[in-house]
């Protein structure tokens, strides 16, 4: 481990040394302190606890700096006993500012998620006066900045390893944020000032620690300034601040925030609950989950719900991509689209290269949002249907998109905290995690619903927008999933080319069997969702649900692959298969992630990250987007065609995964798990708790046995240098670190005299010179050992593998 040795700086060195140290540990012991104290409003004397912050800090710069391993050892004990005094004499002061603060704590987590809990504590302390509350929480929080010091003034001070100084302090940040609590700006900033300096000051800090501590006191100034500048900007919520502000300072704070997620839980699967708004099927293999809270729902309505995150519209053979912004900048403004002049065909016989295009104007959509458009079909057919509440929050979700549910009748313009992007997802606002939405869950397209005025006109619109854009399928696929459909006589019945094709539908209906053209228009929502459903029992037949199924290789088709190849996989498989399936069948459809949750009114339920999940929508003409189930062996009903009394509220062992088809096609293999869940069923692995500390101990014990080893082989093989001089100079760096461990005792005057030949002149020393001076080092090595006390020799040998 690396230490200053305060005696060879000198005195002007040695005191620039201690005045950074002690900077930085008041920075650390506050932030750490005051982060904890802000983010759960702890009731304390903020003066006091700030005199006891710097008190700490500076008492253990003064026991760290100690370089006398018997003194510092002694001054460590009494700051430990004097702690413990405390707690002793003050045990009735420190209980009840404990049950004070435990009390705080159960609530800012209880309004944190949402529920009304409370910790009475009056059964143990009875009614407390507010300046108590005070008293006895400012004393349980010095007692505990007392031993924050001691602790990273070791780390800092005396092992002055920066990762350990970090892993020591972040965990009282990760507390908070790991239920999205933030902690007051001022101890934050300092405590990420704290981390930023000791990242600068990593490598000087060991090597050079007089080099590191001007660097610190340098950037200090500047870093504090920075850091008055940010407060100026962001100054407490009494102050109006301007748009600008409050989005950099909402930036500030998602940051902070999605670390402390990361670091629990990671994000989500792919492209089944990832951050991305694009799905990377090249890294779809075997899924994996531990089984973490992805989302919190609460809704109005009890049954099995699809929360949709991110639809694509743009296959690549390797993932699915969003339109690119110029296409939602048409959606909205207007375009020209291109359509067949029908003069130029007869009715005899069809010659594509013949035709004549024409462009046409197509409006807008204006402000209208697609997503809406089933919610408003049902509210103009069925005015007096009420719009259901869903409370979602995101816990370890992706963290681009909101998840909501489908019917979606909250329109962009009472939209707070997200943004619809396009027609492919909604964007989650920067430091909002949860999000209020309503949705009409009647509404389906065979129910006679409607649009009409202007709702129309712009579906109507939408409609030529995704006949254009979600009926593409590459041209290296189309033969390959056309033979796949005329084998398996899905769509046999179409339109003749006799029969009058409306011209908007003529050019994006048309399906190739081989050399034969078949056209396909006007087809009902019905038909479509009809076709849809053939297509997942072909899969179903021809394929094998399989949780387990490797990555495809590089270079393959992905879509390809799984439907000639591997024939086996899961949702995004099957998601990804049918959607084009249905796209050459003429059906508009798109690939959709997010994840499926059985609600029960009133109550909030926790949705696993194994719930992540893939499906189709299909697009029905004058409703909407459609929701379609294509993986086997899960329940293919469609909302309206369940029984309500079938719905039942979930066991509170069960989670909230898919129901499965209880009567799937007989050609439809049964999956063994959910699509949702891991490959693997989780076994039941509690007892491990109880082998842990023993576990670690012995990790422990292995890790001190392997360092010393390590240590020992490290100094033989630059002892054994073919250079004698720099193996003598190695061989006298050693005894210096020996001779920490025995005050009073000198090196050997001659070997001493040997190394500093080598290290200052042109002296080659000899064989003989260098074994004398290795003969000497290992004598001082045994006589320091024999001189330790068992506790000192167990420190010497296996924390600094000296021996």
């Amino acid at each position: 481990m690396n230490h200053v040795n305060y005696e060879k700086l000198g005195v002007q060195r040695r005191s620039v040394v201690l005045l950074a140290d002690g900077l930085m540990l008041f920075l650390g012991v506050y932030g750490s302190i005051f982060c904890l104290v802000t983010a759960f409003q702890l009731p304390v004397d903020g003066g006091k606890l700030t005199l006891t912050c710097l008190a700490a800090a500076a008492a253990a710069l003064i026991v760290f700096s100690v370089p006398r391993l018997g003194v510092r050892l002694l001054l460590v004990l009494a700051a430990l006993a004097a702690l413990a005094g405390v707690v002793v004499w003050e045990y009735g002061q420190l209980r009840v500012g404990a049950l004070v603060c435990a009390r705080q704590v159960v609530a800012t987590f209880g309004w944190s998620l949402g529920t009304s809990a409370e910790l009475d504590i009056s059964a143990w302390v009875g009614t407390l006066s507010f300046l108590r509350e005070v008293q006895t929480s400012t004393l349980l929080c010095q007692v505990f900045a007392g031993a924050m010091g001691l602790w990273l003034g070791w780390l800092f001070v005396r092992v002055r390893s920066f990762w350990l100084t970090f892993w020591g302090s972040f965990p009282l940040l990760l507390v908070p944020l790991s239920v999205t609590i933030t902690p007051a700006w001022t101890p934050l900033l300092l405590l990420v000032l704290f981390w930023g300096m000791g990242v600068l000051t990593r490598l000087p800090n060991k090597r050079d620690p007089y080099g590191a501590a001007k660097t610190t006191l340098c950037v200090l100034p500047l870093a504090a300034a920075l850091l008055a500048g940010l407060m100026v900007l962001l100054p407490g919520e009494g102050y109006q601040r301007s748009d600008q502000i409050e989005r950099l300072r909402l930036q500030l704070t998602d940051w902070v925030t999605m670390a402390g997620r990361e670091m629990v839980s990671g994000d989500g699967n792919l492209g089944l609950g990832g951050g991305s708004t694009e799905v990377d099927l090249t890294k779809a293999g075997p899924l994996n989950y531990d089984g973490s809270t992805a989302l919190r729902v609460e809704a109005d309505t009890t049954g099995h719900i699809y929360l949709r995150g991110l639809s694509a519209a743009v296959y690549t053979g390797e993932g699915w991509e969003q339109l690119p912004d110029e296409a939602y900048e048409e959606l909205k403004s207007g375009w020209m689209r291109q359509e067949m002049n029908l003069d130029a065909l007869t009715s005899s016989q069809f010659q594509p290269d013949a035709a004549r295009y024409v462009d046409v104007p197509v409006p807008g959509i204006g402000d209208y949002q697609p997503i809406n458009f089933p919610a408003l079909a049902d509210r103009s057919t069925h005015p007096q249907v009420n719009a259901k509440r869903y409370i979602i929050e995101n816990l370890a979700g992706s963290t681009a998109v909101v998840y909501t549910p489908y019917q979606l009748l909250t329109t962009p313009e009472r939209m707070t905290g997200a943004e619809f992007i396009g027609d492919a997802y909604l964007a989650r606002g920067t430091g909002v995690w949860k999000h209020v939405l309503y949705a009409r869950d009647e509404a389906n397209p065979l129910s006679g619903a409607v649009l009409t005025g202007e709702d129309a006109e712009a579906e109507q619109n939408y409609r030529l927008f995704v006949r254009e854009h979600y009926l593409q399928v590459p041209e290296d696929l189309q033969e390959t999933l056309g033979s796949l459909l005329a084998e398996s006589g899905i769509g046999g019945t179409v339109r003749s080319q006799e029969e009058p094709i409306h011209i908007s539908e003529f050019d994006k209906g048309t399906i190739y069997y081989g050399s034969s053209l078949t056209v396909r228009v006007n087809i009902t929502a019905e038909e479509r969702l009809e076709l849809a459903r053939q297509v997942a029992q072909f899969l179903a037949g021809l394929t094998e649900y399989d949780p387990d199924t490797p990555l495809t290789p590089a270079g393959e088709d992905f879509v390809s692959y799984f439907l000639t190849e591997s024939c086996r996989g899961y949702c995004m498989h099957y998601a990804s298969a049918a959607a084009l399936m249905l796209r050459t069948l003429g059906v508009p459809a798109r690939y959709v992630s997010g994840y499926v949750a059985d609600t029960v009114a009133g109550e909030r339920v926790d949705v696993p990250d194994y719930n992540a999940h893939a499906w189709v929508e299909v697009y029905c003409d004058g409703y909407g987007w459609q929701s379609v189930e294509v993986t086997p062996g899960f329940n293919g009903d469609f909302p309206w065609e369940r029984d309500p009394d079938e719905t039942a509220p979930p066991s509170p062992s069960a989670s909230a995964t898919p129901t499965p088809d209880p009567s799937p096609t007989p050609s439809a293999p049964q999956p063994t798990h959910s699509a949702n869940q891991p490959g693997k069923a989780k076994a039941d692995w509690s007892w491990l708790w109880w082998l842990t500390v023993p576990a670690a101990l012995l990790l422990l014990a292995v890790a001190l046995v392997l360092r010393r080893k390590l240590a020992a082989r490290s100094r033989g093989r630059r002892f054994a240098d073919e250079d004698a001089n720099r193996a003598v100079i190695e061989m006298y760096v050693y005894m210096e670190r020996l001779l920490a461990f025995a005050p009073g005792r000198k090196a050997d005057e001659r070997a001493e005299e040997l190394a500093k030949k080598a290290k200052f002149s042109q002296h080659i020393l000899t064989g003989e010179e260098r074994e004398f001076v290795r003969a000497q080092t290992e004598k001082l090595a045994r006589e320091t050992d024999l001189s330790q006390k068992w506790y000192q020799r167990l420190v010497l040998r296996y924390l600094y593998g000296l021996y």
